[in-house]
């Protein structure tokens, strides 16, 4: 048998944002990534309080979004930084901890200064002012952070915070694959993308919601591309 089409975008109503979103998680092992940490980082204190889903603790969005809220320092900025790495990869972790050991390594005691000011740059010029801040030539950039993790990071601090009216969307190489499909575009998945483009992808998800349903969000535009976009890569 052939492969299932994938389910055209916006064809349905859109999903309620409480199951589709907030709690969108995964299980994940705890010890697998406080081993790669470097010394004197440490696993946030509230990756504690996380509900079990049988063995393993569950990381969700809605427990990023909300303790991305109340960071308002560098340190705090680290954690939202360790819960996108982990939120990201679930299980099995696979190579995900050995990458965030080596945005530590490679940047010199950089990390929690550069996401300070990235987190501050969020929320005084916008998401992006910090996405440029953070890409290649930026003067926040870090190594081995590349765009696919650190606009989970501007994401998660900055979806209620944000200055100007775009909120800041998660940007990987499946959310470009259904963007190209839905817009017609030929952006490199493999990127880099410019401030440009994500300025235009988070101008075009916002708008995509208000005409897709009422009340719906840009997130939620962003998991249905990302979706798409997984959906039409298992294809080729």
């Amino acid at each position: 048998m052939g492969t299932p089409a994938c389910t055209p975008l916006f064809d349905e109503d859109p999903p309620p944002r409480d199951t589709y979103i907030l709690d969108h998680g995964f299980g994940f092992n705890p010890e697998t990534w406080r081993r790669r940490l470097p010394d004197g980082i440490d696993l946030p204190a509230w990756f504690g309080d996380f509900p079990r889903a049988g063995r393993w603790p569950r990381i969700t969005r809605g427990d990023l979004l909300r303790e991305g809220a109340a960071a308002d320092t560098g340190r705090a900025a680290v954690d939202i930084l360790i819960g996108a790495y982990t939120w990201g990869h679930g299980l099995p972790a696979r190579r995900g901890p050995a990458r965030l050991r080596q945005v530590f390594d490679r940047n010199n005691g950089r990390v929690e200064q550069h996401l300070g000011e990235a987190l501050r740059l969020l929320r005084d010029g916008g998401p992006l002012a910090a996405y440029q801040s953070l890409s290649h030539g930026g003067d926040r950039r870090l190594r081995r952070l590349g765009a696919s993790f650190f606009t989970k990071l501007l994401y998660f601090l900055g979806w209620d915070s944000a200055a100007g009216s775009r909120r800041p969307l998660i940007m990987d190489q499946y959310v470009v694959i259904g963007l190209n499909a839905c817009r017609s575009t030929e952006w490199d998945p493999l990127g880099p993308w410019t401030a440009d483009q994500y300025g235009e992808y988070l101008s075009w998800a916002q708008e995509k919601a208000g005409t897709w349903g009422v009340g719906t969000e840009a997130d939620v535009v962003e998991r249905a591309v990302w979706a798409y976009g997984s959906c039409l890569a298992r294809r080729r």
